[in-house]
């Protein structure tokens, strides 16, 4: 977040510069992501995103028009992404209970009067009140709502920050196809910045108002302005001189009204509006001569403040010695105000820095971890969930896009414990320092506040030790994917060929026995990832790798005809049937209403029934379309179900990345083989499961293409120019009935699953029989 109000003060002052985007000829421009993705999507946020899932479909639209500018002009981009968050940013988040006590109106430690809501509270509320109105519209419209779908009246668009967590796999892909440069730093994105902008790495900054509290940045970029070919810029010696404001009261202002590193606004500031804040907190320090730490300390009125005191305490501590990724590959404290900005790399140690590094910083920012497990997050391998709950000793769950308050859902999430995060949690700490081996960790949720899970770390052998027998070596060159890797093992007669018959990662292994290819090392982990999900079962002392039903079923999607496209969402399909929290037919509870009509519901129940079951299929298909704000129809129900596979999917992003990561460390494969740009595309690129799951337009494009067909006597044409015209597909989804065939070969490719599932007995029979009914519906309505 910006220093509140500042930017918006500074302009009207007029201190904000003005320059043409020519002047940027050949410069390297360093992007803080936050800042730039806010900039781009706050005032255009797309309309109904909360309620479809899925990216934004307008931001790769924004960036092409940005990026065709920088080319114009020969600018080399490099995007910054924030890593892990700090103490400050955790708490302000209600991390220790995954927001719970925002949900259930209840205030946090600091209260609706230290700062009001975070941006992720504040999103969770306006949407629970979107989805109210949404079923009150539903309700009120029973009468009269036959086969028209209902648009909502209430926008779930609102003036917060948008989640880039929630879209930043996506945004790194889409740079690697571009081939844009990116990093993930291994904290504060603009303060990373400021340091490459100190080593000469990038000429410019473009980034938030924050940059104002650091020395070493003179100038740079808060905002751009592509249609005129302008860019706006801050001059911060301009800026403290017209403030008549020091460095260091300009930095006690900040800390006092709220910004990224002290995100709460603290007393007496808490009280006076938000778009005021800047400006009534500059005239109480430069006119009245406040200092906030001191009216802190001195706490006139007579209550507690120490919970704000500390909140500025670490704000401060934060913005002198936050941890940065340096040119040598090691994170070190960055200390902005010392000549020799990298401090040492240890506290113990003698540093050049006036600032001497204090012994805890691990209270305000986080424990350390090993730089090599901060590269593989700088080039996008793995996330900054896990590596957070390291660090922090909490995995936090918070609620879903559709509120979360479904039965099966919350089963689904204690299911991932023991499924997924025990396991993963010591993949990723066995190899590293013992102490994270003994640290205490647990798992919190937003529905169960004051209830803790812990987190089994400590396992005897390790997960690691019990897998790392297995190693596929083909030194095939050819870039992995799931259809490969079936392909690998169908045509495997004898699996046991997998099992190796030493570990590989001692130094006195060869390097032509270890793993040699990014493929390799790639299938050789997401084999050992489908051992601990049950697939196979692995007996390395009778020389066994033995599929159980699941890994038979694996084997064969392609014998049945699973095409590589639709491979990784029937592979999730399947775990999420393996969990047992809920089937396609069966009816969330507590209940939910469907969008389906009262008459359609009411007339044609068994019709009803099929089309719940393949629309839940269909919240898999990644519809293809242009950008866009979408304004059409929404359905609660097959958003449920999107966040229940959602949900099992970003565990298996995050299994397979603990899987590759405990390989990596543990010296499985050479990775000095690879550059920044052999570990990026070919092993980041191609890495399963890591793009947020798909919206729910095509799920619902055939919701109502069906409900439409059932009341209008079937009649195809109509129900196709019904959804034409109500999901504006002329503009949106040009091609819609190549969209329409495309998601049928879903529908019967999962099929042809399905019957085989039911022959292992891993489905009810009925199941499959309410499945195939549901494909002949479908069928009979379909128009090839």
């Amino acid at each position: 977040m910006p220093v509140r109000s500042l930017e918006a003060y500074l302009f009207e002052r007029g201190v904000v510069g003005s320059a043409s985007i020519d002047i940027l000829q050949n410069v390297t421009l360093g992007i803080d992501v936050n800042h730039y993705v806010s900039r781009l999507l706050t005032n255009k946020r797309e309309q109904y995103l909360d309620a479809i899932g899925g990216p934004p479909t307008s931001l790769r639209m924004y960036i092409d028009s940005d990026l065709e500018v920088f080319r114009e002009n020969n600018v080399t981009p490099l995007f910054l992404f924030p890593g892990s968050l700090t103490s400050n940013q955790l708490e302000y988040q209600s991390y220790s209970s995954a927001g719970a006590e925002f949900l259930n109106s209840i205030g946090s430690q600091y209260g609706s009067s230290s700062g009001g809501k975070s941006p992720l509270a504040s999103a969770m509320s306006h949407r629970n009140r979107a989805w109210a109105q949404w079923t009150n519209m539903l309700n009120q419209s029973k009468s009269t709502y036959i086969d028209q779908p209902l648009v909502p009246n209430e926008a779930f668009r609102y003036g917060v920050p948008i989640d880039l967590k929630r879209f930043q796999a996506d945004l790194i892909q889409y740079f690697i196809e571009k081939n844009i440069q990116f990093q993930v730093a291994p904290y504060c994105s603009w303060m990373q910045l400021a340091h490459l902008y100190e080593l000469e790495y990038i000429d410019a900054i473009y980034g938030p108002t924050e940059l104002l509290m650091l020395k070493n940045v003179p100038k740079f970029i808060v905002g751009m302005e592509f249609p005129n070919k302008e860019f706006r810029f801050v001059d911060s010696h301009r800026v403290l001189s017209e403030l008549n404001c020091g460095l260091e009261d300009f930095i006690d202002i900040c800390m006092a009204i709220g910004n990224d590193l002290q995100p709460r606004t603290l007393p007496p500031l808490q009280v006076y509006p938000s778009v005021q804040l800047f400006e009534t907190a500059l005239d109480m320090s430069v006119n009245g001569g406040t200092n906030y730490y001191t009216y802190l300390l001195t706490n006139p009125v007579q209550i507690d403040m120490s919970k704000e005191i500390e909140a500025y305490q670490k704000g401060i501590s934060s913005l002198k010695y936050m941890p940065v990724l340096t040119e040598n590959g090691k994170v070190e404290i960055y200390s902005p105000d010392s000549e020799n900005s990298i401090a040492a790399e240890s506290s113990s140690s003698k540093s050049s820095s006036p600032n001497p590094i204090p012994n805890d910083v691990h209270d305000f920012i986080q424990q350390r971890l090993p730089h090599e497990y901060n590269f593989y997050r700088s080039i996008g391998l793995i996330g900054n969930d896990l590596l957070t709950t390291l660090t922090t000793g909490i995995y936090a769950e918070y609620a879903p896009l559709d509120g979360g308050t479904s039965d099966s859902y919350k089963a689904l999430v204690r299911k991932t414990v023991d499924t997924f995060k025990n396991k993963e949690i010591n993949l990723l700490t066995s190899p590293i320092n013992r102490y994270y081996q003994i640290k205490q960790m647990k798992y919190v949720t937003w529905f169960s506040p004051g209830t803790e899970t812990p987190l089994a770390n400590r396992m005897s052998p390790t997960i690691f030790e019990t897998i790392n027998r297995i190693a596929v070596r083909t030194k095939n060159t050819q870039e992995f994917s799931i259809a490969s890797f079936i392909n690998l093992l169908s045509g495997t007669k004898d699996l046991s060929s997998f099992i190796s018959g030493s570990v590989l990662f001692p130094a006195s292994v060869p390097d032509d026995e270890k793993l040699t290819t990014p493929f390799d090392l790639l299938a050789t982990n997401f084999l050992r990832m489908l051992i601990l999900l049950g697939f196979y079962e692995l007996d390395v002392n009778s020389n066994k790798l033995t599929p159980t039903k699941y890994g038979i079923l694996l084997a064969e999607l392609n014998e049945l005809d699973v095409s590589a496209q639709n491979a990784e969402a029937i592979v999730v399909l399947i775990v999420f049937m393996k969990l047992g929290v809920l089937s396609l037919s069966e009816e969330v509870q507590p209940a939910t209403p469907s969008a389906l009509s009262a008459a359609t519901l009411h007339t044609y129940p068994k019709e009803s029934l099929y089309i719940m079951v393949l629309t839940r299929v269909l919240t898999l298909y990644q519809l293809s379309q242009r950008p866009g704000n979408y304004y059409g129809p929404i359905d609660k129900k097959a958003l449920i179900f999107r966040d229940h596979v959602d949900l099992v999917k970003k565990n298996l992003c995050q299994l397979f990345e603990s899987v590759t990561v405990s390989s990596l460390v543990s010296g499985e494969f050479d990775r000095l083989s690879l550059d920044n740009e052999g570990w990026i595309y070919s092993v980041v690129k191609v890495m399963p499961f890591k793009l947020s799951s798909s919206n729910t337009i095509m799920a619902m494009m055939w919701e109502f293409y069906l409900q439409k067909w059932l009341h209008n006597g079937h009649d195809k044409e109509d129900a196709m120019n019904l959804i034409s015209v109500t999901f504006s597909a002329y503009k949106s989804v040009p091609k819609l009935e190549e969209e329409f065939s495309k998601s049928f070969e879903l529908i019967e490719q999962f099929g042809t699953v399905c019957a085989r599932m039911a022959e292992l007995e891993l489905i009810e029979q009925d199941e499959l029989e309410i499945y195939e009914k549901a494909y002949r519906f479908i069928l009979d309505t379909y128009i090839k």
